[in-house]
Formats: structure tokens, sequence, C-alpha cells
């Protein structure tokens, strides 16, 4: 169900969108910070593909489109298993690593209670 279709949305709900939509952002950020620091082709295309899901993603967590707070848990997949990698494998890495996990396990917390404060009354 689309919240925006109710016509409301609780005031918990407005700052939990708010919330995601600023994690995505910073998410966002953190990739293109980790291409920057060391360019090359597979960094920009590993880059492009991690940060797809969040560019595309963005405008429908504005849109309060409850399937994409869903879908969205899921593609935090990938760039978790990148950060917590790099977190292992690049000592010089650690500090931006450990962020970006951070900032990864917060976004996925709230997209989840995105979804548990905007879902039907009518469900179990």
């Amino acid at each position: 169900m689309n919240v925006a279709a109710s016509g409301h949305e609780s005031a918990v709900a407005r700052t939990l969108r708010f919330a995601a939509l600023s994690a995505t952002v910073l998410v966002l950020a953190l990739i293109v910070r980790w291409v920057i620091v060391a360019p090359s082709t597979a960094r920009i295309v590993a880059g492009s593909i991690l940060a797809l899901p969040f560019a595309l993603g963005a405008p429908f967590l504005y849109a309060r489109r409850r399937r994409s707070y869903a879908w969205l848990t899921l593609a935090l997949s990938p760039p978790l298993v990148l950060g917590l990698m790099e977190a292992v494998a690049d000592p010089a890495a650690r500090a931006w690593s450990w962020l970006f996990v951070f900032v990864l396990l917060a976004l996925f917390v709230v997209l989840v209670a995105y979804l548990r404060a905007t879902r039907s009354s009518s469900q179990p």
C-alpha cells in the first residue's frame, strides 16, 4: 500500500522517512568517497553498481512508496559486504569502512522502522 494514497502520514513516519532519505544520501556520498580515494576502472564500475539502487530508490523513498523501503533493505547486502571486507583487508580504510558499516546498519534499522510504522492496521 502506498502511504501517500491514504492521504496522511504520522509524525513518526515523517521523521523516519527523513532519516531514511538522509542515510541514503550519506551512503551515496560514502560510496562516491570510496571511488574517489583511489580511482580505477574497477572501483568506478563497482561503485556505480553499488550506488545504483540507492540513486534509483531515493525518489521513491521521498514519494513514500512502501515497496521501495522493502526492496532497499535487500540492496544493503552488497555494500555491507564491501564495508566489512574493507575493514578487514585494508587497515588504511578502517575508519571509512566502519563508518560505512554503521551507516548501512542504521539505514537498515530506519527502513524497517518506517515499514513497521506505516503498516496497515488491518494486517496482523
